[in-house]
């Protein structure tokens, strides 16, 4: 067996971990992930990408799950130019899947790329991911295209673009902010996401909303439960002042307490 055939070989075995991977929890996949990545660190460079093709062939799901090795592999220039090319492969699912390991993986590199997708991208669903990647790289490339959407923004990317603009917190993306906390057609989550990134911006009035939301609490009737949204306000405060944070309602009343003493 040549050399070649052994890394497709070795590499098959590792897009094959990862498609039976996506049976288990999240942290069990976690950890899985977190296993081929170390094997890929030791694989060789050289016709590295090639071999992942051959590897992959025709299976959907090998190359589904492809986009995990390539997201370790960025210290290839072959890679680099693959991952760039394929996000605006035809297959929306397949630029979705890119995005979405774009943001996971936090690359930075591939963010400009990004710019396209968010202003014109016709999926749906990608346009969304593009977003929220954009949001979670927070690269200064990404603003103006979120900005220039935010202008008009589609109904159904509203919510995406709110917590995209909240995460970069800069002036700009104040008249975005104040318009959903201010507006009153707003529910009570989009609210306190807005408040979040006004809080952070130094708004007093966003941060006091935040704090009056602590207080909110879950609402049960006949036909099930509205949840409140006092665990994100708490988790909003921590982010802005820096305190520490646990999704649990355990953080809420610690919150109000360190909201209490914060200028004490």
């Amino acid at each position: 067996m040549s050399a070649d055939a052994k890394l497709v070989r070795t590499i098959r075995g590792l897009l094959d971990r990862l498609v039976r991977s996506q049976r288990l929890s999240g942290d069990d996949q976690e950890v899985v992930y977190d296993e081929v990545a170390e094997a890929v660190a030791t694989l060789p460079r050289d016709g590295i990408l090639e071999a992942l093709d051959r590897a992959v062939g025709s299976d959907k799901r090998r190359r589904k799950v492809s986009v995990v090795l390539l997201a370790h592999l960025t210290d290839v220039d072959e890679v680099v130019r693959r991952i760039g090319q394929s996000l605006h492969d035809p297959d929306p699912e397949w630029r979705h899947w890119l995005v979405q390991t774009v943001d996971m993986r936090g690359l930075v590199q591939f963010a400009e790329p990004l710019n396209e997708l968010i202003l014109s991208e016709p999926a749906p669903f990608v346009r969304m991911a593009a977003v929220h990647a954009a949001g979670s790289l927070k690269s200064e490339v990404n603003l103006p295209a979120l900005l220039s959407v935010a202008n008009d923004p589609p109904s159904d990317l509203r919510n995406t673009l709110l917590w995209a603009l909240k995460d970069f917190a800069k002036e700009s993306c104040r008249p975005f902010l104040a318009e959903a906390f201010e507006n009153a057609g707003s529910d009570k989550e989009d609210r306190v996401v807005a408040a979040w990134g006004l809080a952070k911006l130094g708004d007093r009035a966003a941060a006091e909303y935040l704090a009056e939301m602590l207080e909110d609490p879950d609402v049960y009737h006949e036909r099930g439960f509205e949840p409140g949204v006092s665990i994100r306000a708490a988790q909003a405060l921590c982010s802005v002042y820096d305190w520490p944070f646990k999704w649990h309602k355990d953080s809420v009343e610690k919150t109000r307490k360190m909201w209490r003493n914060k200028d004490g």
